[in-house]
């Protein structure tokens, strides 16, 4: 979704008026100026949100080992389990006796090797043989015992005690949620394996470790992502879950997303900032005053542009240039015989003075007992006819 900001054109500020006089400041402020004014073409952010999922860092099915009836379910859908703990048991009672026939006959063996009655190198063997089937019958009777191959928490019990299951049916998922991880977009400038990211988990900000980064993904939801500056990738990250506070399937934002409005504009209007959480901004003309907006650049877009992103509105118009430099909050009025000027007032239905420019007023703080209060000047002439108020 796009919008324009205004129609502007490049514009000189005559017949001015200063509104207010401030004696503190050391030097006299222009009271006019020419101001290149250009058209904002914004894109929403809204198109370029990809929203990722939390998933466990583990994940294992516990299966049927072979056919047969559930007899318990230790472990419910949600508990937490430690590693080795039963999580269900099928019916032991044939593979029990398997176990006993194995045993009978290495007994058996055993005694004939004994009392000499087959050769021992015979003897021998088949002894081996019968304590290699005791230990297949005790491994296959313990198999009927499910147990955690790891701590976690039981996401999903598909089944139910008492249930006859064929061998392979899942029994319980079990998940590792100590940790948890995601696929997310990430800027390529900033992030590296090994770092740290800035992720958002539903409505809390939380610190991921980045494992691997790799390219974008071919598919339509990642798509708009190509269309900004900034070099966009992919990275699994991992979050930590000591508390468990976290669940599988909690909505994850990369902090590298833009979350404001995106401009492309000329790099001249792109100014330094020293402190801020933005470490650039540009000025607009917001409903006749000139305003700071902290942008976060994202790119280079041909050779003297640039694409960012910042709080705009609309009705923006950016300062490309002036001839004077601006304080935020100056109010700016066309001259008459400015054609091709379209703006916008907070209130439709009032027309626009004659072009000036007014510093804007210090805080009560600032101004003294002893300063009198100056006179405004006359009202400016109304607009020539013909000509387009803004």
């Amino acid at each position: 979704m796009k919008s324009r900001a205004g129609s502007c054109a490049r514009v000189l500020c005559v017949s001015l008026a200063v509104l207010a006089t401030i004696e503190a400041r050391s030097q006299s402020l222009p009271t006019s100026a020419t101001i290149d004014a250009v058209p904002l073409e914004l894109t929403m952010p809204e198109r370029f949100q990809i929203v990722s999922t939390l998933e466990p860092i583990r994940r294992v099915l516990i299966v049927a080992p072979a056919d047969g009836l559930i007899r318990s379910l230790d472990a419910g859908l949600g508990s937490t389990v430690r590693e080795t703990q039963q999580i269900a048991e099928l019916d032991r009672a044939e593979a029990g006796a398997r176990l006993k026939v194995a045993q009978a006959e290495l007994k058996e063996k055993q005694a004939q090797v004994a009392i000499h009655q087959i050769p021992d190198a015979v003897g021998l063997a088949q002894a081996e043989a019968a304590e290699a089937r005791v230990e297949l019958a005790r491994i296959a009777l313990d198999r009927l015992t499910l147990r955690a191959p790891f701590a976690g928490r039981i996401v999903a019990v598909p089944v139910t005690s008492g249930q006859f299951v064929l061998k392979g049916t899942v029994i319980a998922e079990l998940a590792d949620v100590s940790a948890l991880k995601s696929w997310v977009p990430v800027d390529r400038r900033v992030a590296k394996a090994g770092g740290d990211l800035l992720v958002q988990i539903e409505d809390q900000d939380q610190t991921a470790k980045i494992q691997s980064i790799g390219p974008l993904p071919t598919t339509d939801e990642y798509k708009p992502l190509r269309e900004l500056a900034a070099p966009f990738a992919t990275a699994w990250v991992q979050v930590a879950n000591p508390k468990g506070e976290l669940d599988p399937g909690f909505r994850v934002r990369s902090s590298s997303l833009p979350v404001t409005a995106i401009a492309t504009i000329p790099k001249g209007a792109v100014k330094p900032v020293t402190a801020g959480a933005e470490p650039s901004q540009v000025q607009v003309i917001r409903n006749e005053y000139v305003t700071n907006v902290p942008v976060k650049v994202l790119g280079k877009v041909g050779p003297d542009r640039l694409q960012v992103a910042g709080a705009f509105r609309a009705s923006d118009g950016l300062i490309a240039s002036s001839s004077s430099p601006l304080l935020a909050g100056t109010l700016i009025r066309f001259g008459q015989g400015v054609a091709g000027v379209e703006g916008t007032t907070p209130d439709p239905a009032r027309r626009g003075q004659n072009a000036s420019v007014a510093a804007p007023a210090d805080p009560p703080a600032t101004r003294q007992r002893t300063t009198p209060t100056p006179k405004r000047s006359a009202p400016a002439p109304a607009p020539a006819q013909g000509a387009t108020p803004f």
